[in-house]
């Protein structure tokens, strides 16, 4: 198959592109920045300018699908501009492809779009959330963005292509992200749980997040699915998990919540929240994990 990947540079992104190359697919690939263009026989770029709405129409020649990551970080301060732009960079990213899509001749047949576990409740009692509870979502900003994320990209299903959605845990890798951060106090003696410590991290392993993305895409899979691990672990167990692969002990008290707000403002949200996602979706339509387990996530990044 031909690929188009939005996002392609990113942590997801990359080892998605990386693992569909191995696999024989070709991918071609959306980017702001002339210089990181490439023309490879499995692997081209594409120009795109999302706040001017442009779009080089040549990147959906030969596609047969798409997968849609492209977006602006959460993990900046939550200030009114850089909120617009968070919500803006996913609505008008998709908008932007589906109007490439009804203006131009293509065989793209699948879809397969973005969003976060953030869009359900914050729950503490450890109930595992499956993609059709109801009511799906929390009341903060960031279920806020995630539900006009996956509104937007329901309309990949009303111009008469197959849908997919992966709601998208805490992503576990060696190239940086949320491992990095949480691991670089434990080297330094100085890791610790946040708030009470007991909130849900439903966590994935960057290798099994591609493998549910590519899963979906061979199986012409459509629906929401959660992407996350079958063992998620709360907060302080996950920190002494890290400090235990790298031979630091975690012995600080925990960090209060209070003191997480006034560091992140209300982006310590996306840090304190807890969330117990399942994955059995995904596992009942043939995915296997890699590492479902944090421990073997762990060694594998950080052993």
């Amino acid at each position: 198959m031909v690929i188009l990947v939005t996002g392609a540079t990113g942590l997801v992104g990359s080892k998605i592109s990386e693992d569909l190359r191995s696999q024989g697919h070709t991918v071609h690939y959306l980017t702001t920045r002339q210089s990181a263009l490439k023309t490879e026989s499995n692997y081209k770029g594409f120009l795109w300018n999302v706040n001017k709405m442009t779009i080089d129409a040549d990147c959906v020649i030969g596609v047969d699908a798409l997968i849609h990551l492209a977006g602006e970080t959460v993990f900046q301060k939550w200030t009114k501009e850089a909120k617009k732009r968070i919500l803006k960079s996913r609505i008008d990213s998709t908008e932007l492809l589906l109007r490439l899509l009804q203006e131009n001749d293509h065989q793209v047949k699948q879809v397969v779009t973005a969003s976060a576990i953030g869009i359900y409740p914050d729950d503490q009692n450890g109930k595992a959330l499956r993609e059709n509870d109801i009511p799906p979502t929390a009341n903060n900003y960031l279920a806020d963005v995630c539900i006009a994320w996956e509104k937007a990209g329901a309309k990949f299903q009303q111009i008469g292509l197959k849908h997919a959605v992966v709601r998208i845990g805490i992503v576990l890798s060696d190239k940086g992200g949320a491992l990095d951060q949480m691991s670089k106090p434990v080297k330094l003696f100085a890791g610790a749980g946040f708030g009470n410590g007991k909130m849900w991290q439903s966590w994935v392993a960057n290798d099994d997040l591609s493998g549910i993305f590519i899963h979906i895409l061979n199986n012409t899979l459509e629906g929401i699915y959660n992407g996350v691990a079958p063992h998620p672990i709360r907060n302080r167990p996950m920190m002494e998990a890290i400090g235990k692969v790298l031979g630091k002990p975690v012995f600080l008290p925990n960090v209060p919540e209070f003191v997480m707000k006034l560091m992140l403002g209300e982006m310590a949200s996306i840090v304190l929240a807890s969330q117990h996602a399942s994955s059995e979706k995904i596992e009942e339509q043939g995915y296997s994990f890699e590492y479902p387990k944090l421990e073997m996530a762990l060694e594998k990044y950080l052993g």
